[in-house]
C-alpha cells in the first residue's frame, strides 16, 4: 500500500526531518527589467512585480532562478494587457455572421496559464507556499520573550494595588 501524502507545508526534508524554512534577507530583490521590445509594463504588473519582492517566500530565489520570474512578469504583463484589449470588443462577428468571442481571450488565457504555472514553482499563495514546504518565519517568538513584553505593556501599580503574582515581582 502506497504511503499518504502529508497534507501541505507539513512536508520535511527527508535528510534531517527539518520543514524547509525561510528568514527574510533584504537585498536578494531583482531590479524590474526593461520590457521586450515594443512593449511596456502595465502599472497592474509593475505592481505585483513589487509586492512578490515585498514577500518573504522571494528570499527564497537563487539567480537560476530569474528567468522564471521574468517569464511571470511578463506572461502576467500579456495578460493585463490582452484581456484589457479584449474587454474593449468582446464579441465579434464570424465567417457565418455569428456573434464570435474576441480572439484576444484566448490569448489571454494562454498567458494566465503561463502565470499560474510560474507562481506554483516561485510559491506565490498560500496553498503554492504550502505544497512546496516553505514556512515563513518572519519572527520567532518565545514565551519569555512574550512574558518580557507584558511585563514591559503592564503598568506598574503605584501603592494601593497588591502586586501580580503572575510577574514575579511580589
Amino acid at each position: 500500500m502506497p504511503r499518504t501524502k502529508k497534507p501541505p507545508g507539513a512536508a520535511a526534508d527527508r535528510r534531517n526531518g527539518r520543514r524547509a524554512e525561510l528568514t527574510v534577507v533584504q537585498g536578494s530583490r531583482l531590479e524590474l527589467p526593461q520590457p521586450p521590445p515594443g512593449v511596456a509594463w502595465c502599472d497592474d504588473a509593475v505592481a505585483a512585480w513589487e509586492r512578490y519582492w515585498e514577500d518573504p517566500v522571494a528570499t527564497a530565489l537563487t539567480p537560476a532562478d530569474e528567468v522564471l520570474v521574468l517569464r511571470w512578469l511578463e506572461a502576467l504583463n500579456r495578460f493585463f494587457i490582452l484581456s484589457r484589449q479584449a474587454d474593449q470588443a468582446p464579441l465579434g462577428v464570424g465567417s457565418q455572421g455569428q456573434d464570435v468571442l474576441n480572439p484576444l481571450y484566448k490569448a489571454a488565457e494562454m498567458a494566465l496559464r503561463t502565470v499560474e504555472s510560474c507562481e506554483r514553482q516561485i510559491g506565490i499563495g498560500p496553498a503554492h507556499r504550502a505544497s512546496l514546504g516553505i514556512a515563513l518565519l518572519t519572527e520567532k517568538r518565545t514565551l519569555a520573550d512574550l512574558n518580557t513584553q507584558y511585563r514591559e505593556e503592564v503598568p506598574r501599580g503605584g501603592g494601593d494595588e497588591e502586586p501580580d503574582p503572575r510577574l514575579g515581582t511580589g
